[in-house]
């Protein structure tokens, strides 16, 4: 397990049937994963299997903070804000719905 923190972590939900999860250290890619998945647990699986720790080699999870998909935002956007409180880092990532909602009255 690595002891210098220095791992980034990049997540994208704004599309509802193709998220992503890229770990990267530095500009350089680790190791990815794209699909339908369940983001928490992939996130999870990737760190496991480059033997690498959320508390101690991560330094920020950066969310695509959109336009998109307008729950995807929001899922994506609440797992970063998370993780990265967890990490200890001030940062609080928010939403861009690129425009105004699009309410359907049924």
């Amino acid at each position: 397990m690595s002891n210098s923190r220095k791992y980034i972590l990049e997540i994208d939900t704004t599309k509802r049937l193709e998220k992503s999860v890229i770990l990267k250290e530095e500009d350089e890619l680790i190791d990815q994963e794209f699909g339908e998945f369940d983001v928490v647990g992939t996130i999870d699986s990737i760190l496991h299997r480059n033997n690498l720790s959320l508390e101690k080699d991560i330094i920020e999870v950066i969310p695509n903070v959109g336009p998109g998909s307008f729950t995807g935002i929001k899922v994506g956007i609440a797992i970063a804000n998370t993780l990265n409180w967890q990490l200890g880092i001030n940062k609080e990532y928010q939403p861009n719905y690129g425009g105004e909602p699009n309410i359907t009255v049924k």
